[in-house]
């Protein structure tokens, strides 16, 4: 199958990047109720979002272990 698209369009495409890492070091919290976002920016694996959206409104006040827990399901 074919997806004609009416006009060119510039596309973005980022190729995978495997690393191997023992640790995962966390420069930044960022909580933005706003838009319901919950993102770490780490040195290993750059920006990470954490929970949006319905998963934000569900952990609630989140806790240091939450992020470590989390982190650590989305990475293990």
């Amino acid at each position: 199958m074919k997806v004609v698209l009416p006009t060119i369009k510039d596309v973005v495409v980022v190729q995978e990047v495997k690393k191997s890492i023992s640790e995962v070091n966390i420069l930044q919290m960022q909580d933005n109720p706003e838009s319901k976002i919950m993102s770490v920016h780490t040195l290993e694996l750059g920006t990470i979002v954490l929970w949006e959206g319905a998963a934000y409104d569900a952990i609630g006040q989140w806790t240091d272990s939450d992020v470590i827990a989390k982190i650590t399901e989305l990475v293990g």
